[in-house]
């Protein structure tokens, strides 16, 4: 018995089917695709709400970049929120007569900013005035504040 089980299965025999048929790899792409297709409307608003984080963090990290550059360099950054266009503007300005200098950056945001109130980091540290910044996503519920302080011009994120 273990002479004719040898003889029909040998080693060489499993060796012949090498890969897949093309009726095989037809399936697995069919099979693929119907899953994508049902599961993209569960991933889109979880898609939507990390471009609203990222909108967020990007803020929030340069809040406190040029928050640390004004007391670095002992100048005055002012940050400068257009609601309409939803983007902001940095602008560096003398610590001493607060006269204009130059242009740094402007960023356009993806998410809309529905509210915001220009803030100015000194060199001592603080923010003048302090202020909230509320970005909204796609959804109404989607929304998050990014609080700055007076007194100590540190920068946090609110989340709902």
């Amino acid at each position: 018995m273990l002479k004719k089980f040898r003889a029909k299965y040998r080693f060489g025999v499993f060796l012949q089917k090498k890969g897949l048929t093309l009726i095989e790899l037809i399936i697995v792409i069919i099979i693929i695709g119907v899953i994508s297709y049902f599961s993209l409307p569960v991933f889109r608003p979880f898609l939507e709400y990390s471009g609203l984080k990222k909108d967020a963090w990007k803020l929030l990290s340069d809040l406190r970049w040029y928050r640390q550059l004004a007391i670095i360099e002992h100048n005055n950054y002012k940050f400068s929120f257009d609601v309409n266009a939803d983007s902001y503007t940095i602008d560096e300005h003398d610590a001493a007569t607060n006269a204009f200098r130059q242009r740094l950056s402007t960023v356009v945001m993806d998410n809309d900013i529905t509210q915001a109130a220009d803030s100015t980091f000194r060199p001592n540290g603080e923010a003048v005035p302090s202020s909230v910044i509320t970005i909204k996503g796609n959804k109404s519920s989607d929304t998050i504040s990014i609080s700055v302080f007076s007194t100590t011009g540190l920068a946090k994120m609110v989340t709902p």
